[in-house]
């Protein structure tokens, strides 16, 4: 969770310190003469709308001048070239995602996990610098040298939660491991604006993400092992009941892209909206940022563990339990977007404040949903099925800095409108899929090698208690040689 919460942190603060490293008054300058030589092709994100009276009017109706909200940046980069950043990462993710499955199953989780983030690390050091000196294309660049990175993050969390946590126990587990997100989220905001507010300026953001991340490399290193029967301390009681009730080595993919894009869209846009529309101050954009996700933490882990619960005490199934919980993130997530898209403007960002919060708490549900699915159909295959699917879901984070460029000129409440009907419509699509053709359920056609996966467990358990590799390998051909038997047989 932690490893997580570092890498969320060092890719999702991007999204406020971009407001902070920006010189809204050049764009500005440089759009009204855009404007004035008939040049349409230049779009602001932050130019908003004057309030007046309270009401939040365009400047065409009111008749007055438009003004722009400044956090006092430096950089003049335009809309186009943020959201070309903010899509570097999507592009190296992309790359790797389908190959990552391979070198996770070949060499050990927690090595490729650790030198995943170490290259993540030293990628967010170096980008004020190359900021500074060299623009925005060589920022793209890093961003996306650091996208080839996270291709291996979460196919490598999720075959170590694989490894560690019973069935029983999944929901919970992955709920507590992607609390991440809303720790990077909820603590990270208000540390960036507060950081970007001070005299340290929004350089600093990037060092105090790199110097997280530098600590928890040091710590996984001393104390992460990918698998119970590769931990020297630890009972032989408690490693038999790991062995025997843990994964032995994911498919719901329209969901995982829609998820996916609506989720990136907020992580990446969300303190744009509060800067454009609800006309927020630095340190309040940090705030409002940040209190959303607490209630998404608190959902998740109560939730999951609920789930859980009903699932131990046969009052839910597996499939059920999934359903359940897509059904309260996808339908909960629409009718909060739909109220965030007709009942709110710059005079009531309180209200703003509750419907994302409500929303938010809702998305916390999707863990024990569609999540857990994708842990559940084929345990034996974790690693390359969370590559696909992850893969599956870049392609909707990659197409969100797109979508939202076309649709968000100029950063009105009209063209926000649009974004969010559009969001709630994607929740309800890829919700009622799930619920018509999720599982929740070992698949069929994954266990065909349950025999084989089995073997090579007990294998790992006598090699840790000191039986000798000779005797564990004839003992291994003797039982093949078995099998062999009985497949000729059926």
């Amino acid at each position: 969770m932690l490893g997580f919460f570092c890498t969320t942190f060092m890719r999702i603060h991007f999204a406020l310190t971009m407001t902070c490293m920006v010189n809204s008054t050049a764009l500005a300058v440089r759009n009204e003469a855009a404007e004035t030589a008939g040049n349409s092709n230049f779009s602001l994100i932050e130019e908003i709308d004057l309030v007046s009276n309270g009401q939040c009017g365009s400047a065409e109706d009111t008749g007055q001048q438009k003004v722009v909200v400044d956090y006092g940046g430096t950089l003049v980069w335009t809309s186009y070239e943020q959201n070309l950043i903010f899509s570097g990462t999507f592009w190296g993710s992309v790359i790797t995602a389908l190959p990552s499955m391979f070198l996770i199953e070949r060499f050990s989780l927690t090595r490729v996990l650790q030198i995943a983030i170490a290259y993540y690390t030293i990628l967010t050091v170096a980008t004020p610098f190359l900021a500074t000196h060299f623009g925005y294309f060589a920022v793209f660049i890093a961003r996306v040298a650091m996208g080839l990175g996270e291709g291996f993050i979460v196919p490598s969390n999720n075959a170590i939660i694989g490894n560690w946590f019973p069935s029983a126990e999944k929901s919970t587990a992955l709920s507590i491991f992607t609390l991440g997100n809303q720790v990077a989220s909820a603590g990270g905001s208000p540390v960036v604006a507060a950081l970007c507010a001070s005299d340290l300026g929004w350089q600093a953001t990037f060092y105090f993400a790199g110097i997280l991340a530098t600590i928890w490399s040091i710590i996984w290193f001393f104390t992460a092992s990918s698998h119970p029967s590769k931990v020297k301390i630890m009972t032989k009681k408690e490693r038999e009941y790991l062995l025997a009730n843990t994964m032995k080595k994911i498919n719901k993919t329209k969901c995982s892209f829609c998820i996916t894009m609506i989720m990136t869209l907020f992580q990446i846009y969300l303190p744009a909206y509060f800067k454009e529309v609800l006309h927020l101050g630095v340190i309040a954009n940090g705030t409002y940022s940040s209190i959303p996700n607490i209630f998404n933490m608190v959902t998740k882990i109560v939730w999951g563990i609920g789930i859980d619960k009903l699932k131990e005490m046969k009052i839910l199934s597996n499939t059920a339990a999934v359903k359940v919980s897509q059904g309260a993130a996808s339908y909960g997530g629409a009718f909060t977007l739909f109220l965030l898209a007709f009942f709110v403007d710059c005079s009531n960002p309180t209200t703003a404040l509750i419907i994302l919060c409500g929303m938010y708490a809702t998305q916390g549900t999707f863990v024990s949903g569609f999540y857990t699915s994708l842990l559940s159909l084929a345990p034996q295959y974790t690693a390359t099925m969370s590559a696909i699917s992850m893969f599956c879901s870049l392609i909707g984070s990659l197409m969100t800095p797109a979508v939202a460029s076309l649709m968000r000129k100029e950063g009105t409440l009209a063209e926000w409108k649009n974004i969010f009907i559009i969001l709630a419509l994607l929740h309800i699509i890829s919700g009622s899929i799930f619920i018509l053709f999720g599982s929740g359920d070992l698949q069929e056609w994954a266990k065909i090698e349950e025999n084989d996966v089995e073997l090579k467990e007990k294998e790992q358990l006598q090699i840790s208690e000191g039986v000798k590799e000779e005797d564990v390998i004839r003992e291994r051909f003797e039982s093949l040689a078995r099998i062999r038997e009985n497949s000729i047989c059926v």
